[in-house]
């Protein structure tokens, strides 16, 4: 992880400075912006928490100049329907009769009666003495005046009027006036808003019930027809404050969204440019390793081969000896090109398998025949157990032969002090299974699902002590994955490895 943040912080390297910009001209800046927004989120919140409020008052405020105007209208439309001489008399009895023959309900005013606004003016009201406005002064005097009543002007002909003074019956507003209002002339198209009107502790009025007693707004009507009611506000659905929450809530995890995708797209930059950069380094070292494989067995070969051109050779033992370093170096060299060539056909999704009845046993002899001597003159005991009884299966001879040889090859590398090589063929169930065992220095068990990957070698020293391509083993398990089998490990550090590859038998009686 050091390595990887030293590379990371390397001004040269293109991925560091990838990393680099995009936390620099992005991850901070967004999550700059983001502290920025949760510190103003409670301040949006509480401003448009103050603007709703003062939205649901304007609608109260708007109510009750809209009932000021039904009530007033209400009186005129009664008034009206009365002659003036019962308005200016005021007698309640008269006035209440006259309205139940013209159609009114009885019981709606407790109050009716016509204020001329100039006694002593022209029209209809110039003929009267100054006796008959004497007796009329002392019949309105009866009458109670100021905020206890409504008024509004009423027009009583030639272009005189008067001033209508009224206050409707509390029984009346609060059973009829109320109700109708709301139910038909209140511009409520959706219903979101509830109204609730109360006096005291008593509700006399409401447009729908509600799942609780929140309401978000309240004003205290001062017009005299409904002194001593309320009226309440709030929204059907939810509340302000409910409304208010959820869209913080809703904000908050909108942003927090936002920086986690932030956060995990830089987790994927850094995750992807680690990985580039480890294959990087297992490409570097792959061609350090070939490149040191390729040497030094060419190096045998030339001196060897020179050594015998020349003539230098005391006995013919002795050039013998020289023939077999040259053989096993060049079977060395191939072995080494054909995984480096068959390698570059699998990635280049060329690599193509010519697959026919073969019996595993006959490969696998061969590659023994072939390999023996290379094995026994490097000291190594060489056990064979092959069953007799073994099915042929679907296989490319060649490639199951280079399975076989890449296990041989790793089991003579990575062995040290004790020299054991095991080689099994037998059948389990409705496979065959090719068993190479060794006695050397095993694969730790959190890195034996990791070196069948291209490039990779277990984090061992002595594994690197030991070079190689990193690319037997994924060669291995690419062709068994192309004949429909498996490879398995069985591995301690330090107690050896049995790698196993699984094929696939037909079953008896099917083709």
């Amino acid at each position: 992880m050091t390595e990887i943040r030293a590379r990371l912080a390397a001004p040269t390297d293109p991925r560091g400075r990838l990393v680099s910009i995009f936390v620099g001209a992005v991850l901070l800046p967004s999550l700059a912006l983001s502290l920025v927004l949760f510190y103003l989120i409670p301040a949006h919140a509480e401003a448009t928490t103050v603007a709703l409020t003062k939205r649901a008052e304007k609608v109260l405020a708007y109510v009750e100049e809209e009932l000021e105007e039904v009530v007033r209208a209400r009186a005129l439309e009664a008034a009206r329907a009365v002659p003036t001489d019962l308005l200016l008399e005021g007698r309640p009895e008269a006035i209440h009769e006259a309205l139940r023959e013209r159609g009114f309900e009885s019981g709606r005013f407790e109050s009716l009666h016509l204020v001329v606004s100039s006694p002593l003016g022209g029209g209809a009201m110039a003929s009267t003495s100054s006796d008959d406005f004497a007796g009329l002064r002392e019949a309105l005097g009866r009458f109670p005046e100021g905020d206890d009543l409504d008024s509004v002007e009423m027009p009583i002909g030639a272009g005189s009027s008067g001033e209508l003074r009224f206050r409707f019956e509390c029984s009346w507003v609060h059973g009829e006036l109320l109700k109708q209002y709301f139910e038909n002339e209140f511009a409520n198209p959706d219903q979101s808003i509830v109204v609730r009107v109360t006096e005291g502790a008593q509700v006399v009025y409401e447009n729908r019930p509600t799942p609780d007693d929140r309401f978000e707004v309240t004003r205290l009507l001062t017009t005299p027809s409904f002194r001593g009611l309320k009226v309440h506000l709030r929204y059907r659905e939810r509340s302000i404050a409910d409304d208010v929450r959820r869209w913080k809530l809703g904000t908050t995890a909108l942003i927090g969204f936002i920086d986690l995708m932030l956060g995990a797209g830089l987790y994927l930059v850094y995750a992807n440019v680690r990985r580039e950069m480890h294959l990087s380094r297992l490409k570097s070292d792959f061609v350090a390793n070939v490149s040191h494989e390729l040497k030094t067995p060419l190096a045998l070969i030339r001196l060897y081969s020179e050594t015998l051109e020349m003539g230098r050779v005391a006995s013919p033992e002795r050039a013998h000896e020289y023939y077999r370093v040259i053989s096993k170096e060049s079977q060395r060299l191939t072995q080494l090109i054909n995984n480096i060539l068959d390698f570059s056909r699998i990635e280049a999704g060329r690599k193509e398998y010519s697959f026919q009845p073969t019996s595993v046993a006959r490969v696998v002899e061969d590659v023994i025949e072939a390999y023996r001597f290379q094995i026994e003159q490097q000291g190594f005991v060489l056990e064979t157990a092959i069953a007799g009884d073994l099915p042929d299966v679907d296989a490319d001879q060649e490639a199951l032969s280079q399975a076989v040889i890449n296990l041989v090859n790793n089991a003579i590398k990575y062995s040290r002090d004790q020299k054991w090589v095991r080689v099994e063929v037998r059948r389990e169930g409705g496979a065959v299974h090719v068993a190479v065992s060794d006695r050397g220095i095993g694969i730790a068990r959190d890195q034996q699902k990791r070196i069948f990957e291209k490039f990779y070698r277990a984090e061992d020293s002595l594994v690197h002590e030991t070079k190689g391509s990193g690319l037997g083993l994924s060669l291995v398990r690419h062709i068994m994955e192309a004949h429909g089998g498996e490879v398995r490990v069985e591995s301690a550090s330090g107690r050896g490895s049995t790698f196993t590859l699984v094929l696939p038998a037909p079953v008896a009686g099917k083709p």
